[in-house]
């Protein structure tokens, strides 16, 4: 099986942008997380804030393998990541991922409150 699903991965500061759309299975999950850690700074806090609004989707197996990833992000000094999600997606995340991370995560369509929310968790980290 090949991986699917889009994504653009920018960074700014301590703060990794990841822009998905269109449908993810784990590959595609696993494809774009091993990319992440490579584009992650090093040796300091970081934050990941993820934008999929309502433009990209997880196969069943596809959210195993995000929690996978978030607990490895948890190891390469990610404290903190931020969802910009709809209402949807939002009680997916809440049922079935956020409790089995080691770090906060946020969840909303507001990205002005995200954005505050993962500042304040990264300056605190230093």
């Amino acid at each position: 099986m090949n991986p699917h699903g889009n994504y653009i991965i920018e960074v700014v500061d301590d703060i990794v942008h990841v822009f998905p759309s269109g449908g993810f299975n784990a590959l595609g999950i696993e494809e774009l997380h091993q990319d992440i850690v490579l584009k992650a700074p090093i040796n300091r806090p970081w934050a990941l804030f993820e934008h999929p609004r309502d433009l990209a989707g997880l196969t069943p197996e596809a959210i195993e393998a995000l929690i996978n990833s978030y607990q490895k992000f948890a190891t390469a000094n990610c404290v903190v990541a931020a969802l910009e999600i709809s209402s949807v997606w939002k009680g997916v995340f809440d049922s079935f991922i956020v409790d089995k991370v080691d770090f906060p995560i946020y969840l909303d369509s507001n990205i002005t409150y995200l954005e505050n929310e993962i500042r304040a968790k990264l300056k605190n980290s230093y």
